[in-house]
């Protein structure tokens, strides 16, 4: 497998599932992409997991072969896309925002079929709800100090915020909010594998 993601996070999930992969870095900045206004989460996220998919097979070799997967999250309060805050003031206000909110986090994973004319490939996404109790001003200030806000879609690295003690619960796959849906990849990857034997 193919993984066109530089993300150590979606590596790390990779590693620990036992699928061997080779990193392909797709080379697409979605950083300054917005989403127009009729996009859901779900749409937006599967969409950008497929031109970072697309754009990493088109980078490989002419004959190379192998399932290329692309992945992007993103996550959605109150039917509004939250992407990755680019200040720190941005991303105290999200964090803010998000004190005593459901929100839903979405994954959007593409398998990419580089070497069929037909272009065999899979689109879905995966959502898990994530409910923040009250987050403390003081707290917040604390950890947007620490940078670790950045690059991150909401603002925040589940773990590190789960094992700070903040008072967040997980509705769904964890793995969805870091970015890579393990409880129900191996299913999509099993859709996938017979590409890699067919003409």
């Amino acid at each position: 497998m193919l993984l066109a993601s530089s993300s150590p996070r979606r590596a790390q999930i990779l590693t620990n599932l036992g699928m061997p992969f080779e990193v392909v870095p797709a080379g697409v900045d979605d950083g300054d992409l917005v989403p127009p206004p009729t996009a859901t989460a779900a749409s937006w996220t599967v969409a950008m997991a497929y031109l970072k998919a697309r754009a990493a097979a088109e980078s490989l070799p002419s004959g190379a072969s192998g399932v290329v997967l692309g992945a992007d999250t993103s996550c959605e309060l109150e039917g509004r896309i939250i992407g990755k805050p680019t200040t720190s003031d941005e991303a105290a206000r999200r964090l803010r925002s998000m004190s005593e909110r459901t929100q839903r986090v979405v994954s959007g994973v593409a398998l990419v079929d580089p070497s069929s004319p037909r272009e065999n490939r899979l689109l879905i996404a995966d959502v898990t709800r994530v409910v923040f109790g009250k987050l403390d001003d003081a707290e917040i200030e604390r950890y947007i100090a620490t940078d670790g806000w950045r690059g991150k879609a909401g603002g925040y690295n589940l773990g590190e915020r789960l094992a700070d003690g903040w008072p967040i619960t997980v509705d769904g796959d964890p793995d969805t909010v870091v970015g890579l849906p393990t409880q129900r990849l191996p299913e999509w990857l099993a859709v996938a594998a017979p590409w890699e034997s067919t003409p």
